[in-house]
């Protein structure tokens, strides 16, 4: 029961940060990278200077730079943070779709191994009917075995286990507790 509580609640919460990327947070993001508004807010600091000896309007302007830049530090945060969520799931998909196209070209490698051997089988075949039909001794073909196409790989056959495109993460890239946390309670792209 607790479980299904926990699944609503991260439907719940996957449903509200929807809603606040569509309809709410789009705004404060413009306002904020409006060039106006930045040159405006850079312009601030001189009237700080100016009006020093002023404390109501430098608690003013110093408290709205605060809040701009908690504002500003949010944002690329809450951006960069999805941006790697997102970049993850990219490079999972693109390695699912290369272990894919290798299976692939791999099946289209052994049809063709397979069709050069019964063309070999069938040359064979022909020669030793030739040969007993012209009263002539056929020579052998030799025959070609089929390579291990994974061992041919430069990283060896262990490079298609299962594991290992999650061992070459772990070993590449710095773990981001904030972004496993929204990966695992608001996944991507349900």
């Amino acid at each position: 029961m607790a479980h299904k509580q926990k699944t609503g609640l991260s439907a719940f919460l996957y449903k509200m940060n929807q809603f606040l990327d569509t309809h709410i947070l789009p705004w404060p993001v413009r306002y904020l990278t409006f060039r106006l508004v930045i040159l405006m807010t850079m312009g601030l600091l001189i009237p700080l200077i100016i009006f020093a000896n002023q404390t109501v309007m430098v608690l003013m302007i110093n408290s709205y730079l605060n809040v701009m830049s908690v504002a500003v530090s949010s944002i690329v945060l809450l951006y960069s943070t999805i941006s790697e969520a997102h970049q993850k799931q990219i490079a999972r998909m693109q390695e699912e779709r290369a272990r894919q196209d290798h299976e692939h070209v791999t099946a289209m490698h052994t049809l063709i191994l397979q069709s050069v051997e019964n063309q070999r089988a069938e040359i064979a075949d022909i020669r030793r009917l030739l040969s007993q039909m012209t009263g002539q001794p056929a020579e052998e073909l030799d025959m070609i075995s089929t390579p291990d196409l994974q061992a041919l790989h430069p990283a060896g056959a262990d490079r298609f286990h299962a594991d290992e495109m999650a061992e070459r993460l772990k070993h590449a890239y710095h773990v981001n507790t904030l972004v496993s946390t929204m990966e695992r309670d608001f996944p991507v792209g349900e």
